[in-house]
């Protein structure tokens, strides 16, 4: 796209300050805001970060081919460049992706809260499959689709860069996906990741400690939730909300002041409202009533958490496509093949003795309870957990969780997770401090520990591997090394037998 066709659409004020080659002829093959994946013809925009000012590395840009430098003024001159100024170039960044990527898939459904985001995303992508809709979904996993496309950005972030977001979503339009379910982080909204985006579905899961080493308050950290409808969602779209959480009514009063259309789910719901759970022997059945009809579906997977994670991707996909009573119905009879997100209480090894062994993402304080909690209900044995916490995050949390530990679980394994630039038995000692020590055993090698916590296991236990579910890697230092723990489980049960 030339960058003349670009700049005759955008509102933001800017001025061009050098012309080191004719506007008409300039072709802009990419945007970037990494200088190391600027390339041949890329409009590279120089942002100023919280740690690092992105002029500092114009050059590095030019050097890898960027055509264009769009930066604040006076930050930067070259003869080898085209020149942009502006005093807000993250407002014209947005400009320029929505012209540069359009057009984007129709209906995104933005799910936001501390825990169930990416259970939430896949079911709402799951269940869409089941309505015939090409789908994805995009978060912590990356990007997951029912349609094989290659050519996607990678990205270890809930919610992915700005510019990578952009490329995603315009690659899945490509492929004719036109409904994405995306993972919406707190810190994603702060910075304004999904800017400029038009979606018209907003989901709210729930709302417990985490991330306060980045916002410092639990008050600063629901204020960046918040802007998902007070910023993000347009007048008039639909926000499908937790009933059953504190935050509810302060969330409805902020979707009526932009006249949102709210879906609630949950026991104290008047829309998708929660009759009862039944455990099964193979997961649970949930009797829920929606337009004073009754309804019923069954679940694979157990868990209360993942009742609701169900009830919230069905208010997404309800909120879009209007079903009949038998259309409905006929939908829910798919539900028991719904599959949880990868490391979200995944069953990787049931041992002779009937001992099971899961792998769970929950590295917050109600995540973690939340998992002993469904442990207990799995097993009449001992329940045995192995966690600790990551390092360079939110140190609050840290004693919380060893209490939450003691407290519901039999046995307590405390050891490393990514400890980062912290020193590993610090963490470790944070969370010891407030541990029952008759339970509690320290082992600083992850590796180890959970070899050791295999051969510890009796007739009927279940062991939960805590904190970094999907994860394949765990971060020491700034380095990050290869760490599977299904892989970890399997090489010790071999070993063992």
């Amino acid at each position: 796209m030339k960058l003349s066709q670009i700049l005759s659409q955008v509102k933001t004020s800017h001025k061009i300050v050098q012309n080191a080659f004719p506007i008409d002829v300039i072709e802009i093959a990419d945007i970037a805001l990494d200088s190391r994946l600027a390339k041949k013809d890329s409009a590279f925009f120089a942002l100023q970060g919280k740690a690092k000012d992105g002029s500092e590395f114009i050059a590095d840009a030019i050097k890898n081919g960027a055509a264009v430098v769009i930066c604040e003024s006076g930050k930067f001159i070259s003869p080898q460049a085209f020149i942009i100024e502006t005093s807000d170039p993250f407002a014209l960044l947005v400009e320029f992706l929505k012209i540069f990527y359009a057009p984007l898939p129709a209906n995104i459904y933005a799910i936001t809260g501390t825990n169930g985001k990416t259970s939430t995303a896949e079911f709402t992508r799951q269940i869409l499959q089941f309505l015939g809709k090409k789908s994805a979904s995009i978060g912590t996993l990356g990007v997951i689709s029912n349609v094989a496309i290659d050519r996607l950005q990678s990205s270890s972030l809930t919610t992915p860069d700005i510019v990578s977001l952009y490329k995603n979503l315009q690659i899945l339009k490509e492929n004719g996906v036109d409904d994405v379910a995306l993972e919406v982080s707190s810190i994603g909204l702060e910075q304004g990741r999904i800017a400029g985006l038009k979606v018209d579905i907003g989901a709210f899961t729930n709302f417990t400690q985490d991330h306060l080493d980045y916002h410092k308050s639990m008050e600063e950290y629901l204020r960046c939730k918040m802007i998902l409808f007070e910023r993000v969602l347009e007048n008039g779209a639909c926000a499908v909300l937790n009933s059953d959480i504190p935050e509810f009514e302060k969330l409805k009063e902020i979707c009526a002041t932009k006249k949102q259309r709210v879906i609630d789910y949950g026991f104290e719901a008047f829309d998708l409202r929660l009759q009862k759970i039944e455990p099964t022997e193979n997961g649970q059945k949930v009797f829920f009533e929606f337009g004073q009809k009754k309804y019923q579906f069954e679940l694979a997977v157990s868990g209360d958490f993942q009742a609701f994670n169900a009830l919230c991707a069905l208010g997404n996909v309800l909120s879009k496509y209007d079903l009949t009573y038998s259309e409905l119905t006929s939908l829910l009879e798919n539900f028991s093949e719904l599959h949880p997100a990868a490391g979200r209480m995944q069953r990787v090894a049931t041992l002779p003795n009937k001992a099971q062994i899961f792998i769970d993402f929950a590295h917050s304080p109600d995540a973690l309870k939340n998992v002993l909690q469904l442990a207990q209900k799995i097993t009449k044995a001992r329940v045995v957990v192995l966690f600790g916490c990551g390092g360079d995050r939110d140190a609050k949390k840290r004693p919380i969780m060893g209490e939450i530990a003691c407290q519901m679980a039999d046995l307590v394994i405390v050891t490393d997770d990514n400890p980062r630039s912290e020193k590993a038995a610090t963490i470790r000692g944070e969370i010891l401090a407030v541990c029952e020590m008759t339970k509690t055993v320290e082992i600083a090698d992850r590796k180890e520990a959970i070899e050791k916590a295999v051969t510890m296991l009796e007739a009927y236990d279940i062991l939960i591997l805590a904190g970094k579910g999907h994860e394949k890697y765990q971060i020491i230092g700034d380095k990050k090394f290869e760490f599977d723990e299904e892989s970890i489980v399997k090489n010790a049960l071999t070993k063992s037998s």
